[in-house]
């Protein structure tokens, strides 16, 4: 049986959104209604939020690992390799770059809107994105774990928005499954991520982890399309 969960918050960058669909006279629940981003987002956030095995609040990653980490300080080390991976790849481009580098990581975090920004951590996601989808069809367990993910998904409602204070609004759902498939060493308590347990370099992949997801958000992509 599938339990849902139900989500209100606000979107990312609700403001930035908000003025975007205004200028361009959007609707915004025409937009996105189960595309294959809004699938993938929802996938992307009942992982991080319900069904990752490894942590009390995942990533979102933790679908590409499973089979390859068998315990959660593992996951833990993988994650953190991919995001250390994205984070040296936008360094060596924007070495000189200083204060766009500070623009970036504000915006990673939701401090600012910045376009140029959101723009390259979109594009980063997908390319890392990429790279990790090519090893999913030798994992057996990451495919197992992904179709789970999916009928998970089939049977979730559709994200919904709706403004309120010059900003926007959405809600969507969550699922998890009484029975899920093992993926990993029975008996394993989630990890708790806190910031102490990791030292600065660790700290500064773990929010890119943790924060990334956000630029796969269906209205981000779809107002990038439209230019942003």
């Amino acid at each position: 049986m599938v339990h849902i969960d139900k989500i209100e918050k606000r979107a990312p960058f609700a403001s930035a959104l908000y003025i975007h669909a205004s200028l361009y006279d959007v609707h915004l629940n025409d937009m996105g209604a189960r595309t294959r981003i809004e699938k993938n987002y929802l996938a992307w956030e009942t992982v991080r939020k319900k069904t990752n095995p490894y942590f009390v609040e995942g990533t979102g990653f933790e679908g590409y690992i499973v089979g390859t980490c068998p315990t959660p300080t593992l996951a833990l080390e993988a994650i953190v390799e991919v995001n250390q991976h994205l984070l040296d790849a936008i360094g060596r481009l924007y070495r000189f770059q200083i204060g766009f580098q500070s623009r970036l990581m504000k915006t990673l975090v939701g401090e600012s809107d910045d376009p140029e920004s959101i723009h390259i951590w979109s594009a980063y996601l997908g390319a890392e994105l990429g790279r990790l989808r090519t090893h999913v069809p030798r994992n057996k367990s990451a495919i197992l774990f992904q179709n789970q993910t999916y009928a998970i998904v089939a049977v979730l409602p559709p994200m919904v928005y709706r403004t309120q204070n010059n900003a926007i609004i959405q809600n969507y759902g969550i699922g998890y499954l009484d029975n899920p498939v093992a993926v990993i060493e029975p008996n394993l308590a989630k990890m708790d991520i806190k910031g102490n347990m990791l030292n600065p370099s660790q700290q500064t992949a773990w929010l890119v982890a943790t924060n990334i997801g956000r630029f796969g958000h269906p209205l981000v992509r779809s107002f990038l399309d439209k230019g942003w």
